[in-house]
């Protein structure tokens, strides 16, 4: 009796069951689209204006990707400490990272990240024509590719230039900026005195290294050789460290040997120093009335050449799919958004943004109107576009080979014979090496 009742029951209930599951059948579905649309991807960025600008754009890209946007904004040491810990262990904790272009190629010969060339050619998620990869700046786009593959887009950029005040350089007598390194040197002597300093560079340990370069190229060094080795006490790179280490501690403001780039955009700002060689994106903060002293006083320059030529440098922070990402089509859409004209054109309106990476942006009459500038416009473009992707060496040895080059600079302008602090750098290269 008790089987009997439970095959009615059954035949009772099969209909009823079957309604349910078709109607599950549809919710999951429709469950499935709706999940689609709240993916959540999880970005790690470094806390920079340029990021709070592009927070406040992200409801337009989720309204139109159906895709929510976690930022996970941090200061820079710690964002690359923690995103390395997330990659090393082919986490899914992230699925967009920041990185600065030196870590692209230990990311890609490690397989962290992803390339990026699948999505940049697959039509059925890119346009190609409204993507236009060309219109990126040539320099930004080659520090964050390895052997030809793109690993990373370029969010914001820089390069090196030099700034001057043309007030004084008039007092001075000095008709044009300095086009070489000997005419940089007799501007900086020429300049020096009654409380004016000729130069400012970055002095400190940790980041010398970076307007350094510069000089290094410019007397014809490098930092390897063409068998990749450490080539840090060659004629050329005791010379350039000679020349740096001289300006700063003989025609720089006191203090100077621990300066940071702060330090130095400050020092031009209240009108103590005449000249500054440093990052490009310092052009509006010199004529912004809010910040600076000099307002209407700043020229701008390409960086002084030397007997091999000129070498802007070029430094920026990409955008990047983590391998362990588990939405990686949907990492891409927002890194094309984040990287497209349209965005950072709007973000450039909300924050003093000298530093986009597409050259339509730098063109476009919005931009323009605002940054008014088509002196520093037109040099910090043609710095960008003729920096060389190997200013820095993309190689994982490099931040401790960087700190080498750091304490030797440091060295020299302390007062130690530029030959002896080369020399002790290149034995300390040499056992990076090993």
């Amino acid at each position: 009796m008790k089987l009997k009742w439970k095959k009615v029951l059954s035949v009772a209930i099969l209909p009823v069951l079957m309604l349910s599951l078709a109607g599950c059948g549809g919710a999951n579905t429709d469950s499935s689209a709706s999940t689609a649309k709240q993916v959540t991807i999880h970005v790690a960025c470094q806390e920079h204006p340029d990021v709070d600008a592009l927070k406040e754009l992200l409801p337009s890209f989720e309204k139109q990707y159906g895709v929510k946007v976690d930022l996970n904004v941090l200061p820079q040491q710690q964002l690359n400490t923690k995103v390395e810990i997330a990659l090393a262990s082919n986490s899914s904790d992230y699925d967009v990272i920041m990185m600065d272009d030196m870590q692209t190629a230990q990311y890609a010969k490690a397989g962290w990240i992803v390339p990026l060339d699948t999505f940049i050619n697959n039509t059925s998620l890119t346009n190609k024509s409204k993507f236009n990869e060309s219109d990126f700046l040539k320099g930004f786009l080659k520090v964050l590719a390895v052997n030809g593959t793109q690993y990373a887009l370029p969010f914001y950029g820089e390069s090196t230039m030099l700034f001057y005040n043309k007030e004084m350089f008039s007092k001075a007598g000095i008709s044009a900026p300095p086009q070489n390194m000997q005419e940089l040197e007799a501007d900086a002597a020429k300049l020096t005195g009654n409380g004016v300093y000729g130069i400012a560079l970055r002095g400190s340990r940790d980041i010398n290294w970076y307007p350094w370069a510069g000089f290094l190229f410019a007397f014809g060094g490098h930092w390897l050789d063409a068998n990749g080795k450490p080539t840090l006490n060659s004629p050329a790179a005791v010379q350039a460290t000679q020349l740096y280490g001289k300006l700063i501690s003989k025609y720089g403001p006191p203090g100077g040997a621990s300066f940071d780039w702060n330090q130095v955009q400050l020092s031009m700002q209240q009108g103590k120093a005449a000249m500054i060689i440093d990052a490009s994106n310092f052009g509006p903060r010199l004529e912004d009335p809010k910040e600076s002293k000099i307002v209407g006083k700043v020229g701008f320059a390409m960086v002084p050449a030397g007997p091999a030529g000129r070498f802007p440098s070029v430094y920026t922070a990409g955008l990047a799919i983590p391998k362990g990402s588990k939405h990686q089509a949907d990492a891409w859409k927002f890194i094309e958004w984040a990287t497209s004209k349209q965005t950072q054109l709007e973000s450039a309106m909300k924050v003093s943004r000298a530093d986009v990476t597409r050259q339509s942006v730098w063109e476009d009459p919005a931009y323009t109107q605002k940054y008014n500038n088509k002196d520093m416009m037109q040099i910090a473009v043609k710095s960008m576009n003729l920096a060389n992707p190997d200013y820095l060496p993309r190689i994982p040895q490099f931040n401790k080979l960087s700190s080498i080059v750091g304490i030797a600079v440091s060295k020299v302008i302390a007062g130690t014979n530029a030959q002896t602090a080369m020399n002790q750098a290149q034995d300390a290269a040499i056992q990076l090496f090993k």
